[in-house]
C-alpha cells in the first residue's frame, strides 16, 4: 500500500513538473514541425530539459572553445532538395524540435 502511494505521489510530482516546464516554453509550429526554443535561465533551462524527450532534434548553440551560450541563432532546417522545414530564430541556446522520420543532412554555418 505504501508503495502504491509513493508511485501516485511520484507520478503526481513529475506530472506537475512538466505542466509547469511546457508553462515555461510554449511550442510552436511551422508546417509539419513542432518546435520550442529558449533555456535562459536556470528555470527555463530546466524547463527544456524535462521535455526535451518529447523531440527527437536537440541543438544546443554554444561558442567554440569558451563554451559561452548564444541566442538568436538563425535556424533552417531544409532537405537536399531545398525544401525548407524550420525557420527560426532561437529565443534561447536550447531548440528541441519535432522532426518527421527521415534522413535530413545538418549543414551548420
Amino acid at each position: 500500500m505504501k508503495r502504491l502511494q509513493l508511485t501516485l505521489i511520484l507520478s503526481c510530482i513529475l506530472f506537475s513538473f512538466q505542466a509547469i516546464a511546457e508553462s515555461l516554453v510554449k511550442p510552436q509550429t511551422q508546417g509539419d514541425v513542432t518546435f520550442v526554443s529558449g533555456g535562459v535561465g536556470g528555470d527555463e533551462r530546466s524547463a527544456m530539459q524535462a521535455i526535451r524527450t518529447d523531440y527527437n532534434l536537440s541543438l544546443l548553440f554554444s561558442v567554440q572553445g569558451s563554451g559561452e551560450y548564444l541566442s538568436d541563432v538563425k535556424v533552417s532546417i531544409t532537405d537536399s532538395k531545398g525544401n525548407t522545414f524550420l525557420e527560426t530564430v532561437a529565443d534561447g541556446p536550447m531548440l528541441l524540435a519535432s522532426l518527421k522520420p527521415g534522413r535530413i543532412p545538418l549543414l551548420l554555418n
